[in-house]
């Protein structure tokens, strides 16, 4: 084979791998073990690493690291930042708002190769309530390619020094002893280059020249020598092996029953270790033009999939079609890169390909930050911020930037000056500061607590001598919210801090969420509701540790988050405002909701109250909620927070 070519057998594993990793992302459940595509991609880059470098051991270290760093930048970083350009452009034209924040900081992260960093807790919050998703979470694995860059030649050099076996004991050793799973498979790959190169061919070929005179006589010699028969029986081992190794990896990876990682990941390893050696005969399979194509455009179609997969989420989530038709997209849109723009520019000069590096790098760190470039371009920052500041001469453009700059730094906005976070807040436990009144006071609720924070201070904090705040997100104080693991930590969690607190007075912000719930089949009476007994419960036991009142706010209607940034626009085009209440107003299991509450105030003895929202957006005229002022202002973030013109309406 000639060594200046891909081989096709590793183009046909990469294509394996690229298609295991699709099925993981977009059907989980039927393809479990799906992501040990990865970790077939990172031994087949330390093999395809140790290649690299082995060809130019033969010069001085300084040409080695310059072909080293060159040829693998020139590979990956053009395809990469072209995508990550393309994948900002669709979040702020396609994406809900929700996801505008978290992105810009996980693509910076990606730029600076630290996409494999832990995740935030912005990052976590909106994931969890499932508004937003980080399009460049896959860029993980090309943050630990590169910082393996980094260290690789280094190991590579020291590694050369040594004889064979010692060489040998001294890869096994960082496999062993590397914490980083996607860094021991990247050294497995290294083993694998040096039992591939160090071992005697599997099998020996004598080859007939072409003007023998004497083909006939001199083919059945061949035929009747019993070293060629060997090797032919030798040839069929291999080929059996190989055809082996790569259905069973195949039926491992497709297996619709998830496996123990901790066995099947070193089992890959080694299966897809194996298959580099023996596969060098360039068998079928694995060299058959469909995978051995997937192979090819594997990177172009890794670095795509995630972002469409991640706007299916956000916006079609349970639509099968159109999960499908999201894949083939992804599929289709893949092929035209990597045939339009990849070939191109692998065939580019170093000059050229270090040109466009740098001008995408530059278009992209415009992009990540583009709001901030807006608001000082025009002065929004110090026009708006994140207060209210609303005035008669706002126009709806205006209007429009506040409802999409409030939703895209809500979570930011939750933090309140006035709060020492236990654990750098906004959500979870704070004591207010600045106090000189003379009541205990908690406040506690969802995020809603969060986002009330600021005001209630200012409005509260005069007769207050302490404020104690908690908030969960997505988790009610009263019942522990879809019954997830989270909340019922946390309804365990706020009665403790009451009981220990014991408070003159408690204030509750919630939304209300699984309290709006239906009743169960069959049942009428909040007596034989489940949700209402241990809502009841609950409070009974909270109540015995407050030794004043506790304040209850009571329910609303939700938002139509999805309505919320088309106020403006649907304002402009004539839509009569009643219309858009109708769109923006969600009535569903609010009466439920205001049900429970109000007979919860009725079996509290005298020491609940209810504060009613109600009152505040409804509008008598049109005999319905209005979540919008006549500018198009909106009251409500698209995360279903109150806006800062909501806190003060």
């Amino acid at each position: 084979m000639n060594t200046s070519q891909k081989r096709a057998d590793l183009q046909g594993i990469r294509g394996i791998a690229i298609i295991s990793v699709l099925a993981f992302h977009f059907f989980p459940k039927w393809c479990p073990n799906g992501y040990l595509g990865v970790d077939q991609f990172f031994v087949l880059s330390g093999f395809l690493m140790c290649m690299l470098l082995q060809k130019s051991d033969q010069h001085n270290p300084i040409f080695l690291l310059t072909q080293f760093y060159s040829k693998r930048l020139k590979r990956i970083l053009p395809l990469y930042l072209f995508v990550i350009f393309w994948a900002m452009i669709s979040l702020y034209s396609v994406f809900p708002s929700t996801s505008e924040k978290i992105n810009q900081n996980s693509a910076w992260q990606a730029l600076i190769f630290m996409s494999n960093r832990g995740k935030t807790k912005e990052e976590d919050y909106f994931q969890m309530l499932s508004i937003a998703l980080d399009i460049f979470t896959h860029t993980w694995s090309l943050s630990v390619e590169i910082q393996f860059y980094l260290i690789i030649p280094l190991i590579y050099l020291i590694g050369s020094k040594f004889p064979v076996k010692i060489r040998y004991l001294f890869y096994i050793s960082i496999v062993i002893f590397d914490h980083s799973c996607s860094k021991a498979f990247k050294f497995s790959g290294f083993l694998i280059f040096m039992l591939s190169k160090s071992s005697d061919p599997l099998c020996q070929y004598k080859i007939i020249p072409q003007n023998d005179e004497n083909d006939e006589k001199e083919c059945q010699k061949l035929l009747e020598n019993e070293d060629i028969q060997n090797n032919q029986k030798c040839l069929v081992i291999i080929l059996s092996l190989s055809f082996f190794l790569t259905f069973g990896l195949i039926f491992v990876v497709f297996m619709p029953i998830p496996l123990d990682a901790r066995f099947l990941r070193p089992l890959t390893t080694v299966t897809t270790g194996m298959l580099i050696i023996f596969s060098k005969n360039d068998q079928k399979i694995l060299s058959n033009r469909v995978l051995t194509y997937f192979g090819d455009v594997s990177y172009a179609l890794y670095l795509v999939h995630w972002p469409m997969y991640a706007f299916w989420k956000l916006t079609e989530d349970g639509d099968e079609i159109a999960l499908l038709l999201t894949l083939l997209a992804s599929i289709i849109l893949s092929i035209i890169i990597h045939e339009a723009y990849e070939k191109w520019y692998l065939q580019q000069c170093t000059t050229i390909i270090a040109m466009l590096t740098v001008i995408l790098y530059m278009l992209n760190i415009i992009l990540v930050n583009k709001n901030e470039i807006i608001d000082q371009l025009e002065g929004s920052s110090q026009r708006f911020g994140i207060l209210d500041n609303v005035t008669d001469e706002m126009t709806m453009t205006d209007a429009a930037h506040l409802n999409h700059i409030w939703s895209v730094n809500d979570y930011a906005n939750l933090n309140t000056p006035y709060c020492e976070y236990e654990s750098g807040g906004p959500l979870g436990w704070c004591r207010h500061k600045g106090l000189s009144g003379k009541y205990k006071v908690m406040s506690i609720g969802n995020s809603w607590a969060a986002n009330h924070a600021t005001i209630f201070h200012e409005e509260c904090g005069h007769i207050a001598k302490s404020i104690l705040q908690g908030s969960a997100s997505a988790c009610e104080p009263l019942y522990p919210s879809r019954q997830s693991e989270a909340c019922r930590a946390n309804f365990t969690d706020f009665e403790e801090n009451v009981r220990l607190e014991k408070p003159d007075y408690v204030f509750m912000f919630t939304r209300f969420i699984s309290i709006g719930d239906p009743l169960p089949p069959n049942v009428t009476s909040l007596d034989l509701d489940p949700i209402y007994q241990i809502m009841k419960a609950q409070m009974l036991k909270m109540i015995e540790n407050v030794s004043q009142k506790m304040y209850i706010l009571h329910s609303m209607p939700r938002p139509n988050a999805n309505y919320i940034e088309r106020i403006v626009p649907m304002m402009r085009r004539g839509v009569p405002t009643e219309f858009i209440d109708n769109l923006l107003v969600d009535h569903t299991m609010y009466h439920l909701a205001r049900r429970r509450y109000s007979q919860l105030e009725k079996d509290c003895g005298g020491k609940c109250i209810l504060v009613d929202y109600d009152p505040v957006f409804w509008n008598s005229t049109i005999q319905n909620f209005r979540f919008f002022d006549n500018r198009g202002v909106s009251y409500f973030t698209t995360v279903t927070h109150l806006s800062p013109r909501g806190l003060e309406h």
